[in-house]
This record gives C-alpha cells, sequence and structure tokens, in this order.
C-alpha cells in the first residue's frame, strides 16, 4: 500500500529533478499490511468496529454483477485478486527521492476517513 499523496511527490521529483531519465521506481509505503488490518485501520479512524470477512469468489461475482460492473471487468478484477502474488516488499524509495519517509495506511485511513462514514 503507498499513499497517493507519496506517488504524486515522487512524480514531481522524477519530472522535475535530474537523474530520473530512464529510472524504474519502485514505490511501497512503509509496511505490509493485510486487508483484515487495513480494514482494522479504517475503523479505528472512523471510531467504528469493522471487519475483514473472506467472501466466496462465485457470490463476489454475482454481487459485482448485480451491481451493474460490467463482466469485463468483474472477471478482471476477480482473476487479480485470486492470483495476486503475495509480497512483502518494501522500499525506501519515497524517502530517498523526496526526503520524507513513505505515509502509513493509518494516516491514509484517517485522511480518508470521511468517505468510509
Amino acid at each position: 500500500m503507498i499513499h497517493e499523496r507519496d506517488v504524486a511527490a515522487v512524480a514531481v521529483h522524477a519530472l522535475t529533478a535530474d537523474g530520473h531519465v530512464g529510472a524504474k521506481h519502485v514505490l511501497t509505503g512503509p509496511q505490509v499490511l493485510s486487508r483484515a488490518e487495513q480494514v482494522h485501520a479504517i475503523g479505528e479512524a472512523i471510531s467504528r468496529p469493522v471487519t475483514f470477512e473472506k467472501v466466496p469468489v462465485q457470490a463476489a461475482r454475482e454481487q459485482l454483477l448485480a451491481d451493474g460492473r460490467p463482466p469485463a471487468l468483474v472477471e478482471a478484477l476477480l482473476a487479480s485478486a485470486e492470483n495476486r502474488p503475495e509480497s512483502n516488499l518494501i522500499t525506501s524509495t519515497v524517502e530517498e527521492i523526496t526526503g520524507v519517509p513513505a505515509r502509513t495506511f493509518r494516516v491514509w485511513a484517517e485522511e480518508h476517513a470521511e468517505e468510509f462514514r
């Protein structure tokens, strides 16, 4: 997970400072969190207990289609969720480029709390 403002800050540096032409910067936040941990952080940000519940793929497919999402998008989302390799990668690239450590998911959740209320 990476905060969108960290991505933007790196982009500004990459587009305005020397030394980034052709570079491939791997950006991450400062920690790896499970879905359950992410949901817990959102619950804390909105001061309400929330939990993560894993949904069977077929049930997710049915709900996404019932919500009106295009079938091709539903299949792409589900394939991505099922086939995504687990990663424990954490980089310091944000701080190396911007001089400021990457923001935590908790910070993101607090900044976006109103969107979850």
